[in-house]
């Protein structure tokens, strides 16, 4: 039965990593009723991780049979599972109290023109269309050098009315 519990551990460990990297909610719920984490990875994981724990430690030097044992993590694992969902729905229906989002990048990626030149480590023009309307902004160039009028940009952010941006055609280039 060592062996059983180490396995159950193990693998509730490697669930438990895995978890870590790609999350725990649903891609499609049934139904917007339907909690997130209702029957959810993070309860399978945590009750094979701690039945596996409890085994191994209950069972380890006691007089106990081995049908009590696994009754006693099987309880201890259900338990531990139920409060380990419980986090879980909880942790799932925080909602920030504010946007989290940095209003410096809302713009991040627009294409835009340049409509003054923007001049070596100087100020120009650009106008772009972010939100269905045309904007203009005062703009600078995030590596320093000249941008002639006429020229595409993409915007990396914008700080204090000011579009930072870099050549479309360099941006281009990378992706």
């Amino acid at each position: 039965m060592t062996y059983l519990y180490l396995a159950s551990f193990v693998i509730g460990l490697l669930f438990a990593v895995r978890l870590m990297f790609f999350g725990a909610e649903r891609r499609r719920l049934p139904s917007p009723q339907v909690l997130p984490l209702r029957r959810s990875e993070p309860a399978a994981v945590a009750f094979v991780a701690m039945f596996g724990t409890a085994g191994y430690l209950l069972g380890r030097n006691s007089g106990r049979s081995p049908g009590i044992t696994a009754l006693m993590a099987a309880t201890l694992a259900l338990v531990f599972a139920a409060v380990v969902t419980r986090v879980a729905i909880a942790a799932a229906r925080i909602k920030p109290e504010h946007d989290p989002d940095d209003p410096r990048y809302v713009h991040q990626g627009v294409v835009g023109v340049v409509t003054v030149t923007i001049p070596a480590a100087g100020e120009g023009r650009i106008r772009f269309d972010g939100t269905g309307v045309a904007e203009e902004l005062r703009a600078r160039n995030i590596l320093g050098g000249a941008i002639p009028a006429g020229d595409e940009v993409c915007i990396e952010r914008i700080e204090d009315g000011v579009a930072h941006v870099e050549l479309w055609s360099l941006v281009e280039s990378r992706l």
